[in-house]
């Protein structure tokens, strides 16, 4: 007899022998349905952070080049997410698609899948309004061009922010001794305690990688600015003064630095 609404998804009806319960059997083309929804999932997430992502870059983005920033809009955040809904979902489809088809073979396709799960391309995105793939390319060229910054950049930040997430779980669990100390019901309450740490290090994580995203953007802008204006008339830098002076004054080092080299030579040569 056929149920009402059965659409034959639900497998073939099967009598297991041994504990006579009758179980449903998935047959033919509906039993690979689980990788259209798994794939589904997978596409849907990585749009939902790559939507993230692009929010915060742009609104950087935004802040970074904008000149004279009392003509900065009121709400980065909300022009930002308009922006990115009226001219970028495309880009953010395209790009989730593209990481969610190298993500699900990811033991064969690491590298590739390392190169483009990177926020850079959304960033480069928001700069230039470039498609994904012109995006991590540019993105990846201006990485490799200044790779000892990256490396210094990411070796500092990341022990900073785990730093922080150390902070975070350790007042935690101080604050959560003293509070259970005081509960007489609780016989043992090491378990809670690690729950209520394991929900911390969560929080704090999800906190923090907001602050690693505004970072890794706020460095590529950095690259970017750099590569195509050198503070001469008509090539001003965007960057605020006290980043410019950062980089006057390492300019000046490394030109004392090569000139005290020349002069060792000669002091040698002599």
């Amino acid at each position: 007899m056929t149920q009402w609404g059965d659409t034959g998804l639900s497998g073939a009806p099967v009598k297991n022998p041994s504990t006579g319960v009758v179980e449903y059997v998935m047959e033919g083309p509906p039993q690979y349905l689980v990788w259209y929804h798994a794939v589904g999932l997978i596409w849907i997430t990585e749009f939902i952070f790559a939507f993230q992502q692009m929010t915060i870059a742009g609104a950087v983005v935004t802040y970074y080049f904008t000149r004279n920033k009392s003509q900065l809009p009121a709400t980065p955040i909300l022009s930002s997410v308009a922006r990115t809904i009226l001219y970028h979902l495309g880009t953010l489809a395209k790009g989730s698609f593209i990481i969610t088809l190298v993500k699900i073979p990811r033991l064969i396709l690491t590298y590739i899948h390392n190169q483009l799960k990177g926020k850079n391309a959304y960033t480069a995105t928001a700069i230039n309004s470039t498609s994904f793939c012109t995006s991590a390319r540019d993105a990846l060229l201006i990485l490799v061009e200044n790779a000892l910054r990256v490396s210094a950049i990411n070796t500092v930040g990341d022990f900073v922010l785990f730093l922080a997430k150390v902070l975070v779980v350790s007042c935690t669990a101080f604050a959560g001794v003293l509070a259970l100390n005081y509960q007489k019901d609780y016989t043992v309450w090491v378990l809670p305690l690690l729950i209520v740490l394991l929900f911390a290090f969560l929080v704090a994580h999800c906190f923090l990688s907001v602050f690693e995203n505004v970072v890794d953007v706020l460095f590529l802008c950095f690259a970017v600015d750099t590569k195509y204006n050198d503070g001469s008339p008509g090539r001003e830098f965007y960057m605020d003064k006290a980043l410019m002076e950062y980089v006057e004054n390492s300019k000046k080092n490394k030109y004392m630095a090569g000139n005290e080299g020349d002069q060792e030579m000669k002091s040698m040569s002599n």
